[in-house]
């Protein structure tokens, strides 16, 4: 029962880390850490985005029903009302490509858990919350060119790594070019589907090993929890980035980030 309970506060932790702007990766790793849990590896992380996936899949599936019907409509029939979904979808893949290489050449890197390290990289998710997610302007996705998601593309790419919000740099991505703060929260939100979606390809044979395993029954509750959290998570996201309140969650980094370098200092753990 104990350890049930564990991994539903695991679950948890995922499902609201995974939405806000602290980096659910490394929130993980300090939570197994607190926990006593051993690390399950790169595959029970992916499982647990994946539950956060299919969260997001449904909050947004009205948004992403209208794109992908725009999208083929325009290949099909080529009419202008439909160019504005098309050339979104078409960003979105261009925002998704530095991440994926990214992603194929340090994946073994990932698997490496360092607690000091999450750290010292919360600090740098906090600094980079307080400074670039309060540059944004008005422009509207349409409204940006090819090099503008490649940038979002490349901000991306730090979320990566466990200790930096991915949610957080994609957000930071949109605000330095200069996007209304609903039309980042939206991108944002939409990168997330095909940044898990190719992690979850990459690292199939890992999830499957997982569900294969004895303690299953444990991640799936875990993954159950997860769902439910992300899901109810995004409203309370919406609301702070319309209030423009995300420096709260920098300061929230920065004293995490504190306690856990303490913490490592002091006891050795590194």
């Amino acid at each position: 029962m104990v350890e049930l309970l564990k991994y539903l506060l695991i679950g948890f932790v995922q499902g609201i880390s995974e939405v806000l702007p602290i980096s659910s990766s490394g929130h993980l790793i300090i939570i197994q850490h607190i926990l006593n849990i051993g690390s399950e590896g790169l595959g029970f992380e992916i499982f647990l985005h994946l539950a956060s996936l299919l969260a997001v899949l449904i909050f947004l599936r009205k948004r992403i029903v209208t794109l992908v019907k725009g999208f083929f409509l325009f290949i099909f029939k080529r009419e202008e009302q439909y160019k504005k979904d098309f050339m979104y979808c078409l960003f979105l893949v261009i925002s998704t490509i530095p991440a994926a290489i990214v992603g194929i050449f340090i994946k073994d890197l990932l698997e490496i858990k360092s607690l000091l390290m999450v750290g010292i990289l919360l600090s740098v998710n906090a600094t980079m919350l307080l400074i670039l997610t309060r540059l944004s302007g008005s422009k509207k996705v349409s409204e940006m060119k090819w090099h503008n998601a490649l940038t979002i593309g490349l901000f991306q790419c730090a979320g990566i790594f466990p200790g930096i919000s991915r949610s957080g740099s994609c957000l930071s991505g949109a605000f330095a070019n200069k996007l209304s703060k609903e039309e980042a929260a939206d991108y944002a939100f939409l990168l997330f589907i095909p940044a898990v979606l190719g992690a979850v390809v990459l690292d199939i044979s890992s999830i499957g090993s997982l569900l294969a395993s004895s303690e299953v029954y444990y991640y799936l509750a875990a993954f159950i929890v997860t769902f439910i959290t992300t899901y109810f998570a995004f409203t309370f996201l919406l609301k702070i980035i319309k209030k423009g309140k995300l420096s709260y969650f920098s300061y929230y980094c920065y004293a995490v980030s504190l306690g856990v370098i303490i913490y490592c200092l002091v006891s050795g753990i590194y």
